[in-house]
């Protein structure tokens, strides 16, 4: 019985969850959404197993007896919804009880990829579980598919355990090394985003830079190949691997290029750097193949649960992080310096008589406003800093191991920057001009951030009451005004 005629069951799923599932389940699958105890009846009573799917929420509550019992059914494929942002998910899906991870809301498209992964795994298993009856025909050929089923189960367990891309690629690269002589693994994945192609390359972060070029032109090539879109933009990541061997440039006769598939059209693909590349018999093809087509499931939950976790750290309209997102960055800073008795700064800025804007030109251009200095943050300060909208107009941007004296110079440039640029609404420009209180503290076992974000909030009330466009410190008495 393959994945889509198995039961399908939820585990005390909401109402809500509940109706998006049977919105979306192929007509010929039935949900049988039961408490604990009838759930356990359930699956208890039939053998062939099928697919359990169940809640984020409702799987920290469970004890863990319940828990055992649950996966004791070995039958049975796991789906865990996230249904509400918890760090935990990854700590659940990294135990190897759950097959994949959907995020709300549910749609037919994640509901259908969950099906096919269920159905690819299965059938995987399948194709092991033949390969093991052959393997008794002769000797030569149990040593190697010994070899390959030890590559396989590697595989699909490491790949299982995070949902990291660039740990994926990394451990799939030393998994690669038990099938044939690996060099380096190389990936490329892309998406459209507001109409254009564009991409992500996975590159070993010790390649040299003379290579570099030549490799992010083949993966762009391969892309552009598969993707059957020209790439417009792209970004790089770095893949920290323990053997990479030196670079060299491109060499087409050494690469093996596994496109990674979900549904109908490639969505990324592996470059595997390898001499035996030539003389690949079909057996190795054939579960690199296999393989591929795992990494595509674990390789799109990686991606898509980090566009989730970006959207749940960033504000929505500036697209820089959110309050909450700072408050935890904010505690992790302070302890980081306590540590290594470094002094942290803090930037508050506070855009003057930002209602006038949205009184006289609008809303929308009052956001637009917003959007723009959203972008003169992150293009204006250093890598290390790190820029949050605070609520309403205001921003903060935490500046790690920097003096208040330094801290000023980067608050008068911003501040600068900020007044020099002209925003355009109903075919008028204006000028908008910031007022920023500077914080700087040398944090000690005792010191509450809440202190920090006390001290820059004086020195920016400062700033508005000495005329705004202007940067204060809480800790420099002189005061510097725009003219």
């Amino acid at each position: 019985m393959n994945a889509l005629t198995r039961p399908c069951l939820g585990l005390a799923l909401s109402s809500e969850l509940a109706s998006q599932l049977e919105g979306h389940l192929p007509r010929t699958r039935v949900l049988e959404n039961r408490s604990l105890s009838s759930a356990q009846e359930f699956m208890s009573a039939r053998t062939q197993g099928g697919l359990v799917f169940i809640a984020v929420s409702t799987w920290k509550e469970l004890a863990p007896d319940d828990r055992e019992r649950l996966i004791a059914h070995k039958s049975w494929q796991f789906m865990l919804i996230a249904d509400q942002h918890d760090p935990d998910a990854l700590e659940y899906m990294s135990s190897g009880t759950f097959l994949t991870l959907m995020t709300c809301p549910l749609d037919r498209a994640k509901i259908s990829r969950a099906l096919q992964q269920a159905e690819e795994v299965s059938n995987m298993y399948d194709d092991i579980f033949h390969m093991a009856r052959e393997i008794s025909l002769e000797r030569e050929l149990l040593t190697r598919k010994n070899e390959q089923l030890a590559f396989l189960n590697q595989l699909l367990t490491r790949a299982s355990q995070t949902l990291d891309p660039a740990v994926i690629l990394a451990n799939c690269s030393e998994d690669f090394a038990m099938l044939l002589d690996v060099g380096n693994v190389l990936g490329v994945f892309w998406a459209e985003n507001e109409g254009q192609t564009e991409a992500e390359l996975f590159l070993p972060g010790t390649l040299p830079h003379a290579q570099q070029a030549e490799w992010i032109n083949h993966l762009l090539s391969v892309a552009a190949r598969l993707g059957k879109q020209e790439v417009r933009g792209y970004q790089v990541s770095a893949l920290e691997l323990k053997d990479c061997k030196p670079g060299n440039p491109p060499e087409l006769e050494e690469l093996i290029t596994l496109p990674l598939t979900l549904g109908s059209e490639p969505f990324g693909a592996l470059v595997i750097c390898s001499q035996d590349a030539s003389k690949l018999g079909q057996d190795r093809l054939r579960i690199l193949s296999s393989a591929a087509n795992h990494l595509a499931l674990a390789m799109r939950n990686g991606l898509e649960f980090r566009k989730t976790k970006a959207r749940a750290d960033h504000d929505g309209l500036t697209r820089i992080s959110n309050r909450h997102h700072f408050d935890i960055r904010l505690r992790e800073e302070m302890k980081r310096h306590q540590r290594h008795q470094d002094e942290l700064s803090l930037m508050m800025i506070d855009l003057d008589y930002f209602k006038s804007i949205n009184d006289t030109y609008g809303h929308q251009a009052g956001d637009m406003v917003l959007q723009e200095v959203g972008k003169i943050l992150n293009n204006t300060l250093r890598e290390s800093d790190f820029p949050a909208r605070y609520g309403g107009e205001e921003f903060v941007v935490i500046l790690p191991q920097t003096r208040e004296d330094q801290a000023w110079i980067l608050a008068e440039r911003l501040r600068s920057q900020i007044g020099q640029t002209f925003f355009r609404s109903q075919k008028k420009r204006f000028r908008v001009t910031a007022s920023i209180g500077i914080a700087g503290i040398k944090p000690c076992a005792l010191t509450p951030p809440e202190t920090l974000l006390r001290n820059a909030d004086t020195a920016l009330y400062q700033a508005k009451t000495n005329g705004r466009n202007m940067v204060c410190c809480s800790a420099i008495e002189e005061t510097q005004a725009a003219h």
